[in-house]
């Protein structure tokens, strides 16, 4: 009894001693493994090296030193996208090795990576079917997994920076990285069917990100950045577009005139984003995608030429443009104001207008124009107060199929002073509005790449003009005496119909569509005040019972042809 005693009390001693070693030389055990694992799987072909790993199987707690992922040398870097990113320490804690070893299941609990340099390089010329060679070079390395599954509680990322970078030019950079994804789980099905996967929450934030400006004119910045997956959205906090130089010198450094734009964007929220669905080969679909408290001065010298070779594009031809297939249930801007000031040639003070508490929005946009009786368009409702008084409410059909060129344009302002809009009529008329109030503007007209044409009742009243001379802010005396003799100083005139006047202009296909839109409108105001009947619609009741009787008489000619 004795000798079966010291017997299972040296078997005792024996395991013990045997678990210690295992212990203290786990890592020597397990290194050969997880390195040739690492060599065998390379996620998106990249290569996962690492200097040191230490193993307390105790405690099931395993930390790795000094990791780097590299691309591997075959892969095309012109054509994919690739990383380079340097770890100091990853720790795995609750590591089950029974189960690795015996069930080839790998259950952990979180894995921790400190101070990561995270650098993203965007390929030069990506194929189209990126997305198709990212999913079968998953499918390829679901072949080769050693692991039947794999679950863990947490990965969390903590410190270190990110960049994106292009053709060696950081596109984009953070001081910061902060990301959080919970409940893992990666199972294989056989051997020949890719991995499935599942996981819960899941955020990135940046904080503190510099922005590439390729034309080298601006410091451009955004303070936050976060993506969730639990509602699938996207945010910009604080974006910000500042010019480096005034606008005197900013003008000097422009061969053309081009607008210098002095930009700020309290946020920018991306919500319900289909990212799976894109993945799986489908559109982009966002649910909305809305800009609050968007500040924007912008500022044009007139003194510059024009690049005659510069054609703008409508913005539905640009949307129609993008290459990835998407659909926009809503975008909005709100809260925002807009200033647009512009110094015409030979004078030293710019004009201006403003646009405060400037909303837009838009709904069911795509790019994906199908073949149906829907009507596809891209429909454009803007409401804003004009120099902080008169509110104005304008709608802007652009078409998504055929003639792209073709639109409508219909709108109001409300009442207002009009000397305040004086620095922008001043350019292109040469007078101003000493005094006068606006009582209502209402406006109609459609335009094609060429022309514009349409209606406008401008109805004013105590309209007192100036005509300018030569030399800038001098008036004409005697000009702007019979200028007021001559002009109409109240729409309706007293005892008088409203005047109602055709309004319509000739594009200059060298600038953008919000030009056409405002010399359109414009064309309304001048020619309601001068004394011609030129323009005049006499009313539009007569106008339209016009068109009926039209109307009615090309329908007996039609009926006499068919007898």
């Amino acid at each position: 009894m004795k000798k079966l005693a010291i017997a299972a009390a040296i078997l005792v001693v024996v395991f013990g001693a045997l678990i210690i070693l295992s212990g203290v030389y786990a890592d020597r055990i397990l290194d050969p493994f997880v390195r040739s694992a690492l060599e065998q799987n390379k996620p998106m072909n990249h290569r996962i090296e690492y200097k040191k790993i230490s193993i307390n199987l105790f405690k099931g707690f395993i930390k790795i030193k000094d990791v780097k992922m590299t691309p591997v040398p075959e892969l095309n870097k012109d054509e994919n996208i690739w990383m380079e990113m340097t770890v100091s320490t990853i720790r795995l804690t609750d590591f089950n090795i029974r189960k690795m070893l015996f069930d080839k299941a790998l259950s952990i609990g979180d894995i921790d990576i400190l101070q990561p340099e995270v650098i993203v390089h965007l390929p030069l010329n990506p194929p189209e079917e990126i997305i198709d060679s990212v999913q079968g070079d998953r499918a390829d390395r679901a072949k080769k997994q050693a692991l039947k599954s794999i679950s863990l509680e947490r990965i969390l990322i903590s410190g270190g920076s990110f960049k994106l970078v292009r053709n060696d030019v950081i596109l984009a950079s953070s001081p910061a990285i902060n990301f959080t994804t919970e409940d893992i789980s990666i199972i294989k099905n056989n051997q020949d069917d890719p991995i499935g996967y599942t996981y819960g929450k899941m955020r990135l934030s940046l904080s503190d990100i510099s922005l590439y400006s390729e034309s080298g004119l601006y410091d451009m910045s955004v303070d936050g950045f976060t993506a969730n997956k639990s509602d699938s959205t996207i945010v910009l906090q604080g974006f910000r577009m500042i010019p480096k130089y005034d606008k005197k010198e900013f003008s000097g450094k422009l061969e053309f005139q081009s607008d210098r734009i002095d930009l700020f964007i309290d946020e920018v929220k991306l919500a319900r984003i289909g990212i799976e669905q894109l993945i799986a080969g489908g559109p982009l679909r966002i649910s909305a995608i809305k800009l609050d408290s968007v500040n924007a001065d912008i500022f044009r010298d007139k003194n510059l030429p024009v690049d005659i070779n510069r054609f703008p594009l409508f913005y539905n031809e640009s949307f129609l443009k993008l290459s990835l297939p998407i659909f926009l249930d809503t975008v909005m801007i709100t809260n925002s104001k807009l200033l647009y000031n512009e110094l015409s040639e030979g004078k030293t003070t710019a004009g201006e207008i403003i646009l405060s508490d400037f909303n837009l929005s838009t709904y069911a946009l795509s790019n994906q124009v199908l073949d149906s009786t829907i009507v596809h368009e891209m429909r454009l409702f803007v409401n804003a107060k004009v120099m902080g008084e008169g509110p104005m409410n304008i709608e802007l059909a652009l078409p998504l199929e055929g003639n792209l060129r073709d639109f409508r344009c219909t709108g109001s302002v409300g009442a207002m002073q009009l000397f305040p809009v004086n620095g922008m009529l001043e350019p292109m008329l040469n007078m101003i509005f000493k005094g006068g109030k606006l009582n209502r503007m209402t406006f109609d007209f459609t335009a094609n790449d060429n022309v514009s044409k349409g209606w406008m009742e401008f109805l004013y009243q105590d309209l007192d003009v100036v005509v300018l001379g030569k030399e800038p802010g001098k008036e004409k005396g005697f000009v702007s005496f019979m200028a007021n003799t001559v002009t109409m100083s109240n729409n309706p005139a007293p005892g008088k119909d409203l005047k109602t006047v055709e309004i319509g202009t000739e594009r200059d296909k060298n600038k953008g569509l919000i030009g056409y839109i405002w010399r359109t409108i414009q064309s309304g105001m001048v020619r309601t005040i001068i004394p011609t009947n030129k323009y005049e619609i006499k009313s539009k009741s007569a106008e339209t019972k016009v068109k009926k009787d039209n109307q009615k008489k090309k329908t007996k000619e039609k009926n006499k042809k068919a007898r």
